[in-house]
């Protein structure tokens, strides 16, 4: 706390009057500090990966540019003694962490803001593939094959190791050889994504119902539209059946609730690649399992 205090009086000249813990993640432990000063309150985002804190703090500054939903602006990136410092805005609300059901008034219209919010950000579109500051892929099933030849052999080691089961290095195998028939399908139109818009990312206005701001971006990229629907699926947005909603909304491929699958099996071991260790074996598991289901569904093949 006493290093955070001083951190912050001395990138922004004031003085703290309080620090309090506001919760922790896989890579960082966030707090809220209180100054003297506008705009008297902001968050710390502490963690040892300096690389992805400078990641986060160029995608914030990127998304806030282009999406119509509140990012939080950064203040300040800073390292000391190996523990990176990151200062940003603090967005008043409930955060999709903790919240209950119950807290909302209207379930359907909070529902209908945060497909609304998904939308707006999937009609920012680029003439090209690829993460958000550089993109160079003139096909969606391009840039994939390489992102996910980069996954299955990251997988392979781990199987060949006896650390990654049998069902989960199917379920990529799956992938492997259907891929030509999935991403040949795929609209090929660059979106904005966040990486990572699920509802713990989301902080809420319970009041009015609606996303009061939208934080830890992942992997920001221009993407085909259905690649970060998986995201809806996942914490309070299973609940208010999202992905439903925008099925509702928008017209899907035929390959839609494969990819799902795909891309959320994908994304958790990107994160397993990224930070060399994992505690979500079990979710990655279900989404295999979900995943073979699909190719049987769709009827695809299920062996070489």
């Amino acid at each position: 706390m006493d290093k955070i205090k001083a951190i912050v009086e001395e990138q922004l000249n004031t003085t703290v009057i309080n620090v309090s813990s506001v919760g922790n993640g896989a890579t960082a432990t966030c707090y809220c500090v209180e100054f003297s000063n506008f705009p008297f309150q902001l968050i710390v985002k502490i963690s040892k990966h300096y690389k992805l804190m400078c990641e986060e703090k160029n995608m914030n500054e990127f998304l806030r540019k282009n999406v119509s939903f509140k990012i939080p602006e950064t203040y300040f990136l800073t390292k000391k003694d190996s523990i990176s410092y990151l200062g940003m805005e603090f967005i008043d609300g409930v955060s999709g962490r903790t919240l209950k059901l119950k807290h909302i008034k209207d379930k359907k219209h909070l529902a209908n803001n945060i497909i609304d919010c998904f939308i707006d950000m999937q009609s920012v579109h680029n003439d090209k593939f690829g993460d958000f500051d550089n993109p160079t892929y003139n096909s969606w099933k391009e840039y994939y094959k390489e992102f996910f030849e980069k996954i299955y052999t990251f997988a392979s080691d781990k199987h060949n190791n006896g650390e990654l089961n049998k069902k989960i290095f199917k379920a990529l195998n799956l992938i492997k050889i259907n891929f030509d028939e999935i991403f040949d399908n795929v609209e090929n139109i660059p979106c904005l994504s966040h990486g990572d818009f699920w509802t713990p990312n989301m902080i809420f206005d319970t009041e009015k119902a609606e996303i009061a701001g939208v934080i830890d971006p992942f992997s920001t990229r221009f993407v085909e539209p259905e690649y970060e629907l998986f995201c809806l699926t996942l914490g309070l947005g299973e609940k208010l059946k999202l992905y439903k909603q925008y099925k509702n909304r928008v017209n899907v491929s035929k390959y839609c609730d494969l990819k799902v699958e795909l891309y959320a099996l994908c994304n958790e071991i990107d994160w397993w690649m990224r930070l060399g260790e994992i505690d979500t074996i079990s979710y990655i598991k279900m989404r295999s399992r979900k995943l073979i289901k699909q190719v049987k569904k769709n009827k695809l093949k299920r062996t070489v």
